[in-house]
């Protein structure tokens, strides 16, 4: 039996269409979310709409800056460091403690994330890379059980799942994100939390630099 689909209220329509429109790239840094508009687009109220958008906010997706309402945030180096610093901390606690929690079942799961993140690296299709690379963290992180650090580690990584319009550019970066997964995948099976923190913590820290160096880049060209 086919199980039903869950219930989406207006507001859920609202909240998932700008998200995806935000992290497409559809959406860019700086750009105007007016609430009526994204009502008359969607084909609701202006109360759902609200309530949608305000949720992005919770999120770090929208901004809301005086006299324009709700924009796209530019984010800079220093909310770059910041969260990373904080997701780098918070992800190597839920992995030191997952070495010790995780089952075999959650093991083969991890597992198969990654192998069918190789075959999408091999196609280069790096949006599904993004997808099974979310999912495989969450995974891990999951087979620990302070059920509130999940909690805060899934809205950081709404907060900067941003960044997978500028990853989308760039196939590079997949083969050494690839060798970091494998390093968290083998020290999770052997038990060793302290092996997998750091593997996070390297993870963070270079994909940290990585978008730094984007932004720093995007600052240093002409305006169009």
């Amino acid at each position: 039996m086919t199980a039903p689909l869950p219930f989406r209220t207006k507001a859920d329509i609202v909240y998932d269409e700008l998200r995806e429109r935000i992290l497409s790239g559809q959406l860019a840094p700086g750009d105007r979310v007016p609430i009526s508009r994204v009502a008359r687009e969607l084909g609701v109220s202006d109360i759902p709409a609200r309530e949608g958008v305000k949720r992005l906010e919770a999120d770090g997706l929208l901004e809301f800056a005086t006299h324009k309402g709700a924009i796209v945030p530019r984010m800079g180096r220093h909310e770059i460091e910041e969260l990373f610093a904080i997701r780098a901390e918070l992800e190597a606690l839920a992995v030191r403690r997952a070495a010790e929690e995780i089952t075999s079942e959650q093991l083969a799961e991890l597992r198969r994330i990654l192998d069918a993140m190789a075959d999408a690296e091999a196609r280069a299709d790096v949006a599904e890379y993004g997808r099974l690379n979310r999912e495989f963290h969450l995974g891990a992180y999951a087979a620990q059980s302070f059920a509130r650090l999940q909690t805060m580690i899934g809205s950081l990584w709404d907060s900067t799942d941003w960044c997978r319009r500028i990853f989308s550019t760039d196939t590079e970066s997949l083969r050494s994100s690839s060798a970091e997964h494998e390093l968290i995948y083998e020290a999770l099976a052997r038990g060793d939390g302290d092996a997998a923190a750091a593997a996070v913590r390297a993870q963070k820290q270079r994909a940290a630099d990585w978008y730094l160096g984007r932004v720093d880049g995007a600052a240093a060209e002409p305006a169009a």
